[in-house]
C-alpha cells in the first residue's frame, strides 16, 4: 500500500497509514511531557491537602481534575501553537524536545515526500488535542475543536487568501489513544476533496466551519478509525470534522501540517521553515532550540498586533463557492 500513497490520497483525499511511529520511541515521550506539565500544573494551582493524592493518578485524571478547578485556559499549556488572540510576552504555548522529535520524524517526512515531494517545508497551523469524554465537557466548550466536537470544515479555510490559492496543504493527523467512533473520531465527507475550497463562516459558538452544512446529511460520511501508531494525511480540501466523544476515556491527538517548499504558509508571520530537502543548505532549523527561538521571535511581532492569526471569514464574498450550489 505504501508504494500507492499518491495514489490513493488523490483519490480518497486522504491515506490512513498503519504502524507508521513506534509508541515507545516515538509516541510515549509526548505524553511523557504533557504529564510534566500537569505535574506543574498540580504545584502550581492545587491545595496542600489534596496535591500528594493528586500527583499520583495516571495523566488523564490528573487531567480531568484540573479541569474541575477553573484554570484559566487550561487547554493552552497543552497546546503546540500560540494562542489566536490576546497575545502578550507570557502567553505560553506546549514546545517540547519531543514534538520538535515528531515533527522531524523521518518516517513522517518520508510518507510525506510521495505527496508533496522532496522538498517539504514545516506549516504554522498546528494544535494537540486532549478530549474528555463528551459528557465532562462544559457547554461553552463543546464546539471548541481543541476539547469538544471539531465542525464541518476544510483545512485550506483557515488560511489567509494566498494560503488559500496558493499552498499545498497536507495534515498529518497522530492518535496518541486508539480512535473510533465512538470516542470521536475523525468523519470525512467521501470524496469531498473533489469539490475543491468551498465557502466557510464562522459557527454559532465563532468557530469556523462549512455554510450549508446540513447539505451534508445527504452526503456519504466515512469514519476515519486509527490506532496508536498510526497516521492520517489529509488533502486541504477534505471536508472533515471529529464527532462526540461518548466513551468514557480521554482521545488524545495531535496533527501537524506540511506544505512543498516556497509557497505561502497563509498564516505569516509564524514560522514555516524547510523540514527536508535534497540540498541539506536549504535546511536551516537543524534543533530544537533554533525552532523555539523562531517561535518566540514571530510572538513578539504578534503581541504588536495583538493577534497571532485571523480566519478570513466568509471564505468568498460571493456565494458561488456554497457547498448549497457545489453538491
Amino acid at each position: 500500500m505504501r508504494k500507492n500513497i499518491k495514489k490513493i490520497f488523490n483519490r480518497q483525499g486522504y491515506v490512513i497509514i498503519k504502524g507508521a511511529l513506534n509508541f515507545n520511541h516515538d509516541l510515549k515521550p509526548v505524553l511523557q511531557d504533557m504529564e510534566f506539565v500537569t505535574n506543574r500544573l498540580i504545584h502550581k494551582f492545587v491545595n496542600k491537602k489534596n496535591k500528594s493524592k493528586i500527583l499520583k493518578l495516571n495523566l488523564t485524571n490528573k487531567y480531568f481534575y484540573l479541569s474541575k478547578i477553573n484554570i484559566p485556559n487550561l487547554d493552552q499549556y497543552f497546546n503546540i501553537r500560540l494562542p489566536q488572540n490576546k497575545i502578550n510576552k507570557d502567553s505560553d504555548f506546549f514546545a517540547t524536545q519531543s514534538i520538535w522529535n515528531l515533527l522531524k520524524n523521518k518516517k513522517i517526512l518520508d510518507n510525506l515526500t510521495k505527496i508533496l515531494g522532496p522538498e517539504i517545508s514545516s506549516h504554522p497551523s498546528q494544535n494537540s488535542r486532549i478530549k474528555q469524554p463528551e459528557k465532562n465537557v462544559s457547554s461553552k466548550n463543546l464546539n471548541d475543536g481543541l476539547l469538544g466536537r471539531t465542525p464541518w470544515h476544510q483545512d485550506a479555510g483557515v488560511l489567509n487568501k494566498k494560503g488559500q490559492r496558493g499552498t499545498d496543504l497536507v495534515t498529518c493527523w497522530i492518535p496518541f489513544t486508539n480512535t473510533k467512533k465512538i470516542n470521536g473520531s475523525m468523519l470525512a465527507v467521501k470524496e469531498s476533496h473533489k469539490l475543491g475550497l468551498v465557502n466557510h463562516d464562522k459557527g454559532s459558538k465563532g468557530q469556523v466551519e462549512i455554510k450549508y452544512k446540513n447539505v451534508l446529511n445527504k452526503m456519504e460520511i466515512i469514519p476515519l478509525e486509527a490506532n496508536i501508531g498510526d497516521i492520517i494525511l489529509l488533502n486541504r480540501h477534505l471536508i472533515h470534522c471529529s464527532g462526540p466523544n461518548n466513551s468514557k476515556n480521554f482521545r488524545i491527538s495531535l496533527d501537524f501540517r506540511y506544505n512543498k517548499t516556497g509557497q505561502p504558509s497563509g498564516r505569516e508571520p509564524l514560522p514555516s521553515f524547510v523540514v527536508k530537502s535534497k540540498n541539506e543548505k536549504k535546511i536551516k532549523i537543524k534543533n530544537f532550540k533554533q525552532w523555539i527561538s523562531l517561535w518566540e521571535k514571530a510572538k513578539n511581532k504578534c503581541i504588536a498586533r495583538k493577534y497571532t492569526f485571523k480566519y478570513p471569514l466568509p471564505t468568498f464574498r460571493s456565494t458561488k463557492r456554497d457547498l448549497v450550489k457545489l453538491v
